[in-house]
């Protein structure tokens, strides 16, 4: 399983009930308890947040990003194509700026955030099972 820790996420603008009030911003992961569903979320202004992962949005594999964005093109304006072709180029780069900056295009749109991201909670589950279906595959 990935180190979550450090990993760039931004709270779902969707999210109801925030007591920090930070729906659709970007922050730092500081924490997790994944057995309790506890994500501490940091924020440039030193507040700390409380999160599940569900509520929590991180941006889709570089590679399945571009594959969506392959199938998809006929479905979308050129604009969000554009964009979604951004976010992607800036996943090339592993920084906290360049991944800063793809998170913020996506959060500049609901289409884009649909597009783009997935919750935090789907990710380790998508991520969980490939690491099971790479174990299984070794004991074989």
């Amino acid at each position: 399983m990935e180190e979550l820790t450090g990993k760039l996420v931004a709270i779902s603008p969707a999210l109801t009930n925030d007591p920090t009030f930070k729906q659709g911003q970007i922050g730092i992961i500081a924490m997790a308890d994944l057995k309790s569903d506890t994500v501490s979320v940091g924020f440039s202004s030193g507040e700390m947040g409380r999160y599940s992962s569900d509520a929590l949005l991180v941006l889709k594999d570089k590679r399945d990003l571009y594959q969506d964005i392959m199938i998809g093109v006929r479905e979308m304006d050129g604009d969000t194509f554009k964009q979604l072709l951004d976010i992607n180029m800036k996943q090339e780069h592993a920084d906290y700026g360049h991944q800063s900056a793809a998170l913020k295009i996506a959060l500049s749109s609901p289409e884009l955030l649909k597009r783009s991201t997935v919750s935090l909670g789907e990710h380790l589950s998508i991520k969980l099972g490939s690491d099971i279906s790479h174990e299984t595959a070794f004991e074989r």
